[in-house]
């Protein structure tokens, strides 16, 4: 805040404020009655005095008191801007690993059918349980990984897992897979079939043939305890 000016009297202010203070001497030395101005005489001059201070007072413009100006605004503040949503990208699967070699036409993944374990016809008392093994080639151009299984896809499942590894580790073009399923002879007694195909590590179904695309399976008979 600003400091107030000092008041500085005027040489109006002087002679009222003197002649104020001569008449109220007087009224108090003097009486009504004694050498003094009567009393009238008092009365109307102090009148005087005070209408004189009240025209003074009006006329003099009351002193403006200054203030503070708030400060221009030289900048406009940075409103912030919402960012555009990220995109939300699918995950995707690992690629089949692959080895040179695969521009001769070779199916990327393609299996042989070697030797099995019960061939077909095998026959088992009901509610047997038996381990059939499939042994099959890689004679396609990737890598068999530990990510690989063998699944059933339709038939008889025979009370075995749907899906089933086989690897521990990577089987590369022209090696070896042995692949063993629990099963279970079901019952009643009967001609039960189930085929099977490989599955790599990014979902996609392969099995033996030319092309890669057909079965293997396993071909049981089931009969009654003798």
């Amino acid at each position: 805040m600003a400091e107030a000016a000092p008041l500085i009297p005027t040489k109006n202010a002087l002679f009222l404020a003197l002649l104020l203070s001569s008449l109220i001497l007087g009224a108090c030395v003097g009486g009504g009655d004694g050498n003094g101005s009567p009393p009238e005489v008092q009365t109307e001059a102090a009148q005087i005095v005070i209408q004189i201070f009240a025209e003074t007072a009006a006329a003099a413009p009351p002193t403006a008191t200054p203030t503070n100006a708030p400060p221009a605004i030289t900048q406009t503040p940075d409103v912030p801007t919402a960012a555009p949503p990220l995109a939300s990208t699918p995950p995707t699967a690992s690629p089949t690993k692959t080895l040179g070699g695969g521009g001769s036409g070779t199916p990327c993944l393609r299996a042989s059918f070697e030797m099995e374990t019960f061939p077909d016809g095998s026959q088992f008392d009901v509610n047997t349980y038996f381990m059939k093994g499939w042994r099959l080639k890689n004679t396609g151009t990737c890598i068999w990984t530990p990510e690989f299984n063998a699944v059933w896809v339709q038939g008889d499942i025979m009370d075995a897992e749907s899906v089933v590894p086989f690897t521990t580790f990577d089987i590369p073009p022209g090696g070896y897979a042995s692949i063993y399923v629990l099963m279970k002879a079901p019952s009643p007694a009967g001609h039960y079939k189930g085929y099977w195909m490989l599955r790599s590590a990014d979902g996609i179904a392969f099995g033996v043939g030319g092309n890669g695309k057909e079965w293997f399976w396993v071909d049981i008979i089931s009969k009654e305890n003798e």
